[in-house]
């Protein structure tokens, strides 16, 4: 087969058309903005009265993106926390430089949750129940690094026994219950 003679499809340039896009652009651009307002508007943009009050306050804080990014935010901590507390609560540490390590690394996960902000909702309870038994990891935490393992030991299950207890008050606040 020749392929000399093969055809082959060429891209050609559109003709422009008469008027009509110089026309529409403009009236396009006034439709794309105002609909953007209106969705402003709708998300919560425009700081209505007292509805806009009333709606925000009608979503539970579980829902709210302020409360949601807090506690996304501090996910990796928590996990590193749980990580930290399994030697005490399987009372693995025996030798010193076991217990030192083990003991920094509570004290450090506990600091940094401890430092956080408030949970961004203005009902204190939620804080409260978000925090539980942070106090006592931080005790734990300075028990062990003085040596004292036994005493860590008792703190971090006491700390886990507030968590357990308050977690269930926890989701029960964040589902506005």
């Amino acid at each position: 087969m020749d392929l000399r003679r093969v055809t082959v499809p060429r891209m050609c340039k559109r003709s422009r058309s008469s008027g009509t896009s110089r026309r529409t652009g403009p009236l396009l651009g006034a439709v794309v903005a105002a609909a953007l307002v209106v969705a402003a508007m709708l998300a919560g943009g425009y700081a209505g009265g007292p509805e806009a009050v009333a709606v925000s306050a009608a979503v539970p804080p579980g829902l709210q993106p302020p409360v949601q990014a807090w506690f996304e935010g501090r996910e990796d901590d928590v996990i590193e926390l749980n990580d930290a507390l399994v030697p005490l609560v399987q009372k693995r540490v025996k030798d010193p430089a076991a217990a030192r390590a083990a003991c920094s690394r509570l004290a450090k996960v506990s600091r940094a949750l401890s430092a956080r902000s408030a949970v961004p909702d203005p009902r204190p309870e939620i804080n409260t129940a978000a925090r539980a038994g942070l106090a006592k990891f931080v005790q734990a935490a300075s028990a062990c690094l003085a040596g004292d393992v036994p005493t860590a030991e008792r703190l971090v299950s006491e700390g886990l026994a507030e968590r357990t207890a308050a977690q269930q008050q926890l989701d029960e606040l964040l589902d506005n219950e």
